[in-house]
């Protein structure tokens, strides 16, 4: 499996991302840990996964059948949509609790909420870089303008930037 630069985070993943939405609704347990150990023996190591996916449940169950297998994968989670940033750091607490690890690779803000402050926002995720919680912090659903805002803020601050911005692009939804 080819790798390749993950943003400006320095990281490298490889180039398929396995995404976890479906773990605990359509796939149980047993099949999660299946797809993931296909995943891992054929040298995808990067994995996706949300607070939001089954009410944290899917989390709960990534941590569960990745128990021995951490140091194996490069994994992202992202905050619950409409969160406070003032509210992130216990958001990714439990996170790291379901996912049975002390920190992930990649905190992503899962989509902009109504009125968010960037300022704050950027300030909550530098500091959960400064926490060694994350290695890198991201976004998903932001318009372009955005993250350049965010990443101004980042930058006059000194402040690790967005490394992603994961939008919906597949064979179906091609609006990108």
């Amino acid at each position: 499996m080819n790798r390749i630069p993950f943003g400006n985070s320095g990281l490298e993943v490889s180039e398929l991302c396995v995404g976890t939405m479906v773990f605990g609704s359509s796939c149980d347990e047993a099949e999660s840990g299946r797809i993931l150990s296909a995943a891992i023996e054929r040298g995808a190591d990067f994995l996706d996964t949300a607070e939001a996916y089954e009410h944290g449940e899917g989390e709960a169950l990534l941590g569960r059948v990745l128990k021995g297998r951490r140091d194996k994968v490069l994994l992202a989670t992202k905050v619950r949509a409409g969160t406070a940033a003032e509210d992130f750091a216990a958001h990714l607490d439990g996170s790291l609790q379901r996912l049975q690890t002390d920190h992930v690779d990649f905190y992503l803000v899962h989509w902009p909420g109504e009125g968010m402050n960037p300022r704050q926002t950027m300030s909550a995720l530098n500091d959960a870089c400064v926490a060694g919680k994350t290695r890198a912090v991201g976004c998903c659903n932001f318009p372009a303008w955005l993250v350049e805002h965010c990443n101004a803020i980042a930058a006059v601050e000194g402040w690790p930037l967005l490394t992603c911005n994961q939008i919906p692009y597949n064979l179906v939804e091609r609006g990108v």
